[in-house]
C-alpha cells in the first residue's frame, strides 16, 4: 500500500535574526520566532496541502535560549506521528556552531488530516 502523504518528509530553511525582529536587548522577539516556525512547517506540507482539514496547531513549544541579532538560525522539520487523522511534526530550530547545533527552541505543530489521506 501506498502513503498519500509520506512519514518521511523531512525539510530544512534558514534565516538571519535582522534589527525588525529584536526587542531592546537585541535578542529575537518569541512572536516573529513563532511565526517564522508557523511559515516552516506550513511550506513543509504545502505539496500535499489538499490533504489537510485544519490549520498548524501548536502542540508543544519549549524555547530554550534566547537567538540575537546577526545571528543565523537553521529550521529542520520532521514527521513524529502520522496517522489517519493527524499529522504531527517536529520542528527544531538552532544556531550552528562549528559541527555542534546549539538548539534555541523545539516545537510540536499538529495537522487534522482529510479521510483517507493515509492508506
Amino acid at each position: 500500500m501506498k502513503k498519500i502523504i509520506s512519514p518521511n518528509v523531512k525539510t530544512a530553511a534558514q534565516f538571519t535574526v535582522s534589527v525588525d525582529q529584536v526587542n531592546d536587548n537585541r535578542a529575537l522577539l518569541p512572536i516573529v520566532l513563532y511565526e517564522k516556525m508557523e511559515g516552516f512547517i506550513l511550506n513543509s506540507v504545502h505539496s500535499f496541502q489538499n490533504k489537510i482539514l485544519s490549520e498548524p496547531s501548536l502542540y508543544k513549544l519549549n524555547i530554550l535560549k534566547n537567538a540575537f541579532l546577526n545571528d543565523q538560525l537553521q529550521l529542520k522539520s520532521c514527521v513524529k506521528k502520522l496517522n489517519e487523522q493527524e499529522l504531527q511534526l517536529s520542528v527544531e530550530v538552532y544556531k550552528e556552531l562549528d559541527d555542534l547545533k546549539d538548539t534555541v527552541c523545539n516545537a510540536l505543530f499538529s495537522f487534522e488530516l482529510k479521510k483517507d489521506s493515509v492508506e
